[in-house]
């Protein structure tokens, strides 16, 4: 059994959160960003990878993260 090709799920300026990586009380601190670059990579047997790099709200900081780590945010009302 082979696992479904999914493909790049997000776009450019997108806002999205990186989901936690643990289940501990302290995990539900999310970064919220908008999406600045979009990166493919293929792994050496050919199946590709997304990555994109994320620009945080709060601080500016810009980081690259996996697409599985990532997930859509909705806009905040102003």
């Amino acid at each position: 059994m082979t696992n479904k090709v999914v493909g790049q799920t997000f776009q450019l300026k997108e806002r999205v959160y990186k989901k936690a990586h643990t289940a501990t009380k302290f995990s539900n601190e999310r970064i919220y960003g908008y999406i600045t670059e979009v990166i493919k990579e293929k792994n050496k047997i050919g199946r590709s990878f997304y990555y994109y790099w994320i620009e945080h709200e709060d601080t500016g900081k810009r980081s690259k993260h996996a697409q599985h780590r990532l997930a859509a945010a909705p806009l905040t009302p102003r």
